[in-house]
């Protein structure tokens, strides 16, 4: 299992059938849409066996997710004061 610290753009809305993932995700910031509708940007650290699962569980819980990036970090890696309260959910799957 490699831990990744990952970061994508979803307008989160569940009208457009965004669901909450298992992970633990974080608001790091907004831009507006073509639409007029608001879009974040969303990051998670993310424990998978490749960057693939990591894009397939994007894709069942954020269907108009954008990669920002998928970066491989350290084992014990955690998000800093930005990223406050981590409570090293990590999963894509369901506990």
């Amino acid at each position: 299992m490699t831990r990744y610290w990952v970061s994508w753009w979803s307008g989160y809305y569940k009208s457009e059938g965004c669901s909450e993932p298992p992970f633990q995700i974080w608001t790091s910031g907004e831009r507006s849409r073509h639409d007029g509708k608001t879009e974040l940007s969303l990051c998670a650290v993310i424990d998978a066996e490749n960057e693939d699962e990591i894009t397939a569980s994007l894709d069942d819980h954020f269907p108009d997710y954008e990669v920002r990036f998928i970066q491989i970090v350290d084992d014990d890696f955690q998000p800093g004061d930005r990223f406050p309260d981590f409570e090293n959910r990590t999963s894509i799957e369901e506990q």
